[in-house]
């Protein structure tokens, strides 16, 4: 995520949601937290996936086997159901999980920096943040969600991995 992204991405977070006209009650509710949280993540995070989903599929459009379909008059639709969409799958299952690591990283961030899931709600962000009084004394409450976010976030990249792997039209079989 770039700087900028990370500017903005805090610049929602601190938007009053009683000035747009969310009654008190609903601001004050965890559930307004989450869709904030939610919305926000949506709103910086899909460019990513779409440019990698563009780029991919312009990429596959000139390749010879969907030319050579062209050529022998294959639809729009069964170029992509058929030749496209099977070759896209990979990147785009890398793409989502990669954005899958980076969503866990923003919330626990924002939650750290107090814009994010509030209390009584629990988060890795919020616990990092209550952990920063007592971490002479217990250190563990720090290392804890620290270390919990790390193992996740790696085995998300795994699995995407994975499943990369597994859905490569163009891997070997074995």
């Amino acid at each position: 995520m770039t700087a900028c992204a990370s500017r903005w991405l805090i610049v929602f977070a601190a938007i009053d949601l009683q000035k747009l006209g969310f009654s008190q009650e609903f601001v004050r509710s965890s559930a307004a937290n989450f869709y904030r949280i939610v919305f926000i993540i949506a709103l910086v995070e899909w460019t990513t996936v779409a440019r990698m989903v563009r780029a991919s599929t312009l990429s596959l459009m000139t390749r010879e086997f969907v030319l050579a379909a062209r050529t022998q008059g294959a639809s729009a639709r069964h170029i992509l159901s058929v030749h496209v969409l099977p070759n896209t799958t990979s990147p785009i299952i890398v793409a989502l999980s990669l954005a899958v690591g980076q969503i866990i990283l923003l919330e626990s961030t924002l939650s750290f920096l107090g814009l994010g899931i509030q209390p009584p709600t629990p988060s890795w962000g919020n616990m990092l943040n209550n952990a920063q009084e007592l971490i002479s004394r217990a250190p563990a409450l720090a290392l804890y969600p620290d270390l919990l976010i790390f193992v996740t976030v790696i085995a998300v990249n795994f699995l995407g991995d994975g499943l990369q792997d597994a859905f490569d039209p163009r891997a070997e079989s074995h």
